[in-house]
């Protein structure tokens, strides 16, 4: 397929050809824009630098956003977001661009022809003009939410065409309700602008449903980076991209549905839903015991590490764990397996069930686990299960963790191991290199039960999903399949390369 259509900028022609892949503009020789000023010499303001010229490379289906004639004003309107780095499009920032053409009379039906089929490939299984429940957290992480909705995000979504319904959340736990009483037939997709908090408060409202099936996968998350972590967005994305609204907001447009598993955790009071992790031990007090220097960003984490390691502590434990796969290098060779074969799933195949209902596959907590589980009494270190492989920018815990797998992975140290030890591991964490340390167990297991023992008058926490949770026992098991993201890929980034 070859499309040309030629038309003019102050008189001057330009051309536009389409071949399928992408758009080339040749021609218009003032496209490129500058950045705003910002940079100064001494006291001196420095001219602000000019932007790459867009036109050099053809616009790639990915970024265009839309293509419209206009015939009140016989103009021709492109909307797209191009990496600043061409070479580098998985590193880059993106700049929103809107080119304005005059078509000659006459060509009319050859510019709308134009636009239908530049937009039918840019839109291709995805759907245009989604209609977005934009939820923004204008407390959460560095209070920066809604700034960066306003002032990254919603550019995009207009330019998309996308219809937006905005509502800020107002205490903890109000997005499970917004979840819980949502028209799904009014939306295409339900948009965080938040940390992860927000996230699990959508995921646990839409499972309180009585069609929570139907209402997760009709409306899947579109994830904008607006917290202190964000670690499912750096998880699709990668750590420099994943903290980038404007990426992100792409994503939300021209992403597909990922299938997400997520974990029942059962209290013998209550029962609610983790997507991203289980965690008891140092890390945990590096999650929780830490809120204070949440100005800090995520470096507060890594902080709360250091301190814990530095100061020797060990926690107390029973736990009972369903092995899937013990040995190390198995796992690393089947992760590497299943992520050179990901691809898009089918989702009229995924599995059968009532709407609402959630298949429990261990014994109910007051009940014995079966013989075949794993036993794990003591001190540990840590403790920690993850859905996801970077629970943190720079902290790559758990490098085989895949979305829909149906297991979670465990990373495991035991109490006996000295500072230096564990500081060899927490070296490793960020290329995910620590699980040849040989004080390092990992796992891939499908449930575990654990109840949590420390020493008397010890500060200790349990962390789900980066919130606080009781300490008292508690057991997590995996549900296949059961959410659903928008994303670029079919499967989470490999962060190890």
């Amino acid at each position: 397929m070859l499309l040309t259509l030629t038309v003019t900028k102050v008189h001057l022609p330009v051309e536009l050809t389409y071949d399928g892949e992408g758009l080339r503009i040749e021609g218009d020789f003032n496209a490129h824009k500058k950045l705003k000023a910002g940079r100064s010499c001494g006291c001196i303001p420095l001219p602000p630098p000019k932007l790459p010229d867009p036109t050099l490379l053809p616009i790639d289906h990915r970024h265009l956003l839309n293509m419209t004639y206009q015939d009140s004003t016989h103009m021709l309107h492109i909307q797209a977001l191009i990496p600043r780095q061409p070479d580098q499009e998985n590193k880059s920032t993106l700049d929103l661009y809107k080119f304005m053409y005059s078509v000659t009379k006459g060509q009319e039906q050859d510019a709308i022809r134009f636009c239908e089929v530049v937009m039918e490939d840019a839109y291709k299984g995805l759907v245009a003009q989604k209609r977005l429940k934009v939820l923004i957290n204008p407390f959460g992480g560095q209070g920066q939410a809604k700034k960066i909705y306003e002032e990254q995000v919603r550019p995009i979504f207009e330019a998309a065409k996308c219809t937006v319904d905005i509502q800020y959340t107002e205490y903890q736990g109000h997005a499970i309700t917004i979840a819980k009483e949502l028209d799904i037939t009014a939306y295409d997709a339900v948009v965080t602008v938040s940390g992860d908090g927000v996230i699990h408060e959508v995921i646990n409202g839409f499972l309180q449903r009585s069609d929570a099936r139907q209402a997760i996968r009709q409306c899947p998350l579109g994830v904008i980076p607006g917290g202190t972590g964000n670690a499912l967005s750096i998880c699709m994305l990668g750590e420099q991209q994943g903290f980038d609204p404007m990426v992100a907001a792409l994503q939300v447009v021209k992403g597909r549905s990922l299938a997400l598993d997520l974990c029942s955790v059962t209290y013998d009071d209550h029962r609610y839903f983790s997507f991203l992790s289980q965690n008891y031990g140092i890390t945990s007090y590096a999650d929780l015991g830490t809120e204070n220097l949440r100005w800090m960003g995520d470096a507060r984490t890594i902080l709360g590490l250091l301190k814990e390691i530095l100061s020797g502590n060990s926690y107390g434990m029973e736990a009972a764990v369903h092995i899937v796969e013990n040995n190390k290098d198995t796992i690393q060779r089947q992760y590497e397996q299943a992520h050179a074969s990901a691809t898009w799933e089918d989702l009229a195949e995924q599995p059968n069930g009532e709407d609402g209902m959630v298949v429990d596959t261990i014994p109910a907590l007051n009940e014995p686990v079966p013989e075949d589980w794993t036993k794990i009494e003591g001190k540990i270190s840590f403790f920690l299960t993850s859905k996801t492989p970077l629970l943190a920018r720079g902290m790559l815990s758990h490098p085989c963790a895949l979305p829909s797998d149906g297991l979670l992975d465990l990373l495991l140290v035991r109490g006996q191991y000295g500072v230096m030890k564990q500081l060899g591991v927490f070296e490793k964490v960020e290329k995910g290199n620590h699980l040849d340390s040989k004080i390092v167990e990992y796992y891939k297991i499908k449930a575990f039960r654990l109840t949590p023992k420390p020493a008397p008058g010890q500060k200790a926490y349990v962390a789900i999903d980066g919130e606080h949770a009781p300490l008292k026992p508690f057991q997590v098991q995996v549900h296949p399949r059961l959410a659903f993201v928008l994303s670029f890929n079919p499967t989470f980034i490999n962060a190890r390369l």
